[in-house]
């Protein structure tokens, strides 16, 4: 399904329809979510899965958490 282009939230750019394809809920284009460091802040712990009161450590699983950062407009 092709997307419609629409603006990046920094500079105002349109972003490649290709790279909203790819990834639907961006909000940058290339060069700033370059700069920015991406447009999510994400977290990944391991799941500890042991008995309680044992000093074996049982890990599960991960647990993944996707933040938006707060992205302000780029100064012209």
């Amino acid at each position: 399904m092709a997307k419609k282009p629409r603006p990046c939230i920094r500079c105002g750019v349109e972003i490649d329809v290709e790279r909203l394809e790819a990834i639907p809920e961006t909000r940058l284009c290339v060069r700033c979510s370059q700069e920015v460091g991406g447009d999510f802040e994400v977290t990944v712990t391991s799941e500890n899965v042991a008995k309680t009161g044992s000093l074996k450590k049982n890990y599960a699983g991960w647990s993944v958490q996707k933040k938006r950062r707060r992205i302000e407009p780029k100064d012209s």
